[in-house]
């Protein structure tokens, strides 16, 4: 695997992730893991922080 493609696959990963914590974020979606009710504001941090990398991945990958 070169360079080039990892970029590649990680920012279209970062930024699927991103858009699905967005999306669960905007519409108030409950999330549960081993008991724990995942605070929607935890989504909004990690869909803003998946986006920024996916934007430099963006910008390494032109």
């Amino acid at each position: 695997m070169n360079k080039t493609f990892f970029i590649k696959v990680a920012t279209c990963i970062f930024t699927l992730v991103g858009l699905v914590h967005l999306y669960r974020a905007l519409n108030d979606l409950p999330f549960v893991v081993a008991g724990w009710a995942v605070p929607v504001d935890l989504s909004w941090a990690a869909g803003v922080v998946l986006l920024l990398l996916a934007w430099t991945g963006y910008r390494h990958w032109r």
